[in-house]
């Protein structure tokens, strides 16, 4: 089975990377808290920054990948609702 969760990734000014989701849904997410992370340091090179690319499935900087599960709960954390 060949499913496809992602259609395209797109890197934005200010670390914010765009994710449009086959479904019509799109997720901004700011990456900027993770860049002082050792897994996510090297996306501060605007150079592998501006590699991102997606297979559906997963989204790759160079050898930094993400899958789509991982990036709905970076975005859940993200987003704290106020009482």
């Amino acid at each position: 089975m060949n499913r496809r969760y992602i259609s395209a990734v797109r890197p934005l000014d200010g670390f914010v990377l765009q994710v449009d989701y086959v479904s019509g849904s799109r997720l901004l997410l700011d990456m900027k808290p993770y860049l002082d992370k050792i897994r996510f340091r090297r996306l501060a090179d605007p150079q592998v920054w501006n590699s991102v690319v997606t297979n559906g499935i997963f989204v790759r900087f160079g050898n930094v990948e993400l899958s789509h599960d991982e990036l709905l709960s970076m975005a859940e954390q993200e987003y704290k609702p106020h009482p």
